[in-house]
C-alpha cells in the first residue's frame, strides 16, 4: 500500500506494473489472507494503525479480485479502466500534437508497438500492450531466464516511451499540463 501510494503519485506505469506483481503475489499466497498478514504484512516496519491500513488494503483487493472473477489470471477492473484512461490521454497527446518530445519518442515507438501487437492480439490498446511486454520480461527476469539483447532494448524503448507518457500524465493531473 505504502509503495503503491507512492509510485500512484509519482509514475502511473510504475504503480500499474507494481499492481499487477500484488496482484500476482496474492495469487501466489492462494488469496489466503493470514499467509498475507504473516508474509508481507508484518513485513512493514511501521506502527499497528499503518499495518491495520495495509491488511485492509490487501484484504480489500483480495475480495476485489475474488467478486471480479481473477482468481487465475486477469487484472483488477480500476487497472483496466486506469490503463484505457492513459490509452486515452496518449491518443490525446497525438491528436493535438501537445508536446514535441512525446510524438517523436512515440514514433521511434511505433514500430515496435506494431511488432508486439501481432504477439499479443488481446492487448486492448498499445498503452497495455507496453505494460503486458514490461511485465513479461520483470517476470521472466525473477525466473532467471535468458532474455535476448533485443528484447531487452525493446523493454528499454517501451519503458522510455512509458515514463514520458507517465510524466505527462502526472503533470495533467496535477493540472501544470492542458491541452
Amino acid at each position: 500500500m505504502l509503495i503503491a501510494q507512492k509510485k500512484r503519485k509519482e509514475n502511473i506505469a510504475e504503480y500499474i506494473l507494481y499492481l499487477y506483481q500484488v496482484e500476482d503475489l496474492i495469487r501466489a499466497f492462494n488469496f489466503d489472507l493470514n499467509l498475507i498478514q504473516e508474509r508481507l504484512v508484518n513485513a512493514y516496519k511501521v506502527d499497528e494503525e499503518t499495518k491495520e491500513e495495509i491488511r485492509n488494503w490487501y484484504t480489500n483487493l483480495v475480495i476485489m479480485m475474488d467478486k471480479e472473477g481473477i482468481r487465475k489470471k486477469g487484472h483488477l477492473q480500476f487497472l483496466s479502466n486506469l490503463i484505457n484512461d492513459l490509452n486515452d490521454f496518449h491518443l490525446r497527446l497525438m491528436e493535438n500534437d501537445a508536446d514535441k518530445m512525446y510524438v517523436q519518442t512515440y514514433k521511434l515507438t511505433a514500430g515496435l508497438i506494431t511488432e508486439l501487437k501481432g504477439k499479443n492480439p488481446a492487448a486492448k490498446n498499445e498503452v497495455q500492450l507496453a505494460l503486458d511486454t514490461i511485465y513479461g520480461f520483470l517476470l521472466l527476469k525473477i525466473k532467471k531466464s535468458k532474455v535476448s539483447d533485443a528484447t531487452s532494448d525493446a523493454v528499454k524503448q517501451l519503458s522510455h516511451w512509458l515514463g514520458i507518457l507517465s510524466k505527462l500524465y502526472q503533470n495533467f493531473e496535477s493540472g501544470d499540463f492542458s491541452f
